[in-house]
C-alpha cells in the first residue's frame, strides 16, 4: 500500500517536521508493510539524502496555490505565509498526481507528525469510501468534525471532483487561515446538495490524540494540537494549545524523543 506525506523545504521549523518526519517513516517501516511517499517542495539536502537511505520515493512538486498564497501573504501583511503554508496544501495534488506517477487508487496519506504502532493495511484494505475515510478530531461524540491529519484517499472519484474542489480552494483562499487551511475545505466541500458528509468514517485507532487517554488501541498516533518539539514552551508560546496536552500527551512525548 502507497503512503504518502508532505512537507516543503524552508517551512518554520523546517528541522523539527523534517525530524517528526523521519520518526513517521521509521516507525511505518518498522511496524508496517506501507510503501512510503514524500511529495516534497524543495532542493537536494540532508533530509532528501536520508530519504534516499530509506529506501522513500521522493515526488517533488509544488502547489497549484502557490500564487494565491504569495497573494495572500501580501494582503495579510505576512509575508511568511507562503513558506509556512506550502507543503499543507500538498496532498490536495495527490489525484491529479495519480496518472503521471502510477499510483494506486486508494492511497493513504498522514501528515509528518505521526507514530505508527502497528500495521494499518489490514484495517484500510476492507473500507472502501468513495472519495476518502478519515477519522474524528477531538470528540469521538461529534462524527462531523473530522480530522484529516490521516487520510484513506480513493484518488479515481477525487479526480473527478478535482477542478472543482481547485476552483473551491482558490474562491475561498481568504477564509482557508480561520477554518485550519485545507481541513475545513475538504470538511465544507465534500458535502451532498442537502449538506450531509460525503466522506467515511476511519476507527479512531487510525488517528489517535495524544492528549486522549490510555493509547493501547492506537494504530496511528496524531500530535494533533502540541508537537513534540513544543513541549518545553506550551506555558511561554503556545498556551492556546494548553488544553491538548493532558492525557498521554508527556509519556508519547517521551517516546517520541526517544525514537
Amino acid at each position: 500500500m502507497q503512503w504518502f506525506l508532505g512537507l516543503n523545504e524552508g517551512c518554520p521549523a523546517s528541522r523539527q517536521y523534517a525530524e517528526m518526519a523521519k520518526v513517521a517513516i521509521h516507525t511505518a517501516q518498522k511496524h508496517t508493510s506501507l510503501e512510503p511517499h514524500c511529495l516534497y517542495d524543495g532542493g537536494e539536502n540532508d533530509f532528501t539524502q536520508w530519504l534516499k537511505s530509506r529506501g522513500v520515493k521522493i515526488i517533488r512538486w509544488r502547489t497549484f496555490l502557490d500564487d494565491d498564497l504569495a497573494q495572500l501573504g501580501e494582503r495579510r501583511g505576512n509575508p511568511d505565509l507562503l513558506r509556512a503554508t506550502r507543503g499543507v496544501f500538498l496532498r490536495v495534488e495527490l489525484p491529479a498526481l495519480q496518472a503521471r506517477f502510477g499510483l494506486n487508487n486508494r492511497v493513504l496519506y498522514t501528515d509528518c507528525d505521526v507514530i505508527f504502532r502497528a500495521e494499518v493495511v489490514d484495517t484500510l484494505v476492507p473500507m472502501r469510501p468513495r472519495y476518502f475515510g478519515v477519522a474524528v478530531e477531538s470528540d469521538v461524540a461529534r462524527p462531523e468534525d473530522v480530522n484529516t491529519g490521516v487520510m484513506w484517499m480513493h484518488l479515481p472519484e477525487m479526480l473527478r471532483r478535482d477542478q472543482a474542489f481547485r476552483g473551491y480552494l482558490r474562491a475561498e483562499i481568504d477564509s482557508l487561515p480561520m477554518m485550519s487551511w485545507d481541513q475545513g475545505a475538504y470538511r465544507n466541500f465534500y458535502r451532498s446538495a442537502e449538506g450531509a458528509p460525503e466522506w467515511d468514517l476511519l476507527p479512531p485507532e487510525l488517528n489517535w490524540k495524544p492528549y486522549w487517554d490510555d493509547y493501547a488501541p492506537a494504530k496511528i498516533i496524531h500530535f494533533h494540537g502540541p508537537k513534540p518539539f513544543q513541549r518545553p514552551n506550551i506555558d511561554s508560546h503556545y498556551s492556546e494549545l494548553k488544553f491538548l496536552t493532558g492525557g498521554r500527551y508527556d509519556e508519547i512525548c517521551d517516546i517520541w524523543e526517544e525514537l
